[in-house]
């Protein structure tokens, strides 16, 4: 599979298979619908080029497929990275045991409990949301 056929697949995936607005899809993306059309159909043209799409699209397909865990982790690694906020930080913020989301963070999701997961990723999910605008730009 080349990379166009990838992307032409993730696309129309997110716009047939689990009926994402295309409109929306555009706005993101920063395109026009007729381009978000063409890549469905594999017509990326100087689209390939612009890094910032691709991964767009990548990482809006990623939410669809990803576990669950993962995304929460993922999550949780931009607020230690990025805005270096740390594992205990964000345990108190969620009212959970710091073990927890160390563990979150070390891929030992499967040792936290439901309640403690839920807590966590509700947290992380509020701080990248606030925070978003302290975050480089792709």
């Amino acid at each position: 599979m080349t990379v166009i056929e990838d992307v032409a697949g993730k696309v129309t995936a997110l716009l047939e298979k689990y009926e994402f607005d295309v409109s929306t899809l555009a706005r993101y993306l920063g395109l026009s619908l007729e381009q978000v059309n063409d890549i469905a159909h594999g017509k990326m043209g100087s689209l390939l080029e612009q890094r910032k799409v691709l991964v767009k699209i990548m990482f809006l397909y990623a939410v669809a497929c990803e576990d669950a865990d993962l995304k929460t982790s993922a999550f949780l690694e931009v607020l230690v990275s990025c805005h270096h906020l740390s594992p205990t930080a964000i345990a108190k913020m969620s009212g959970v045991d710091v073990a927890d989301v160390e563990k979150m963070l070390s891929g030992l999701s499967a040792e936290v409990d439901i309640y403690s997961k839920y807590e966590i990723a509700v947290t992380a999910m509020a701080l990248r949301f606030f925070m978003k605008d302290c975050e480089p730009t792709i």
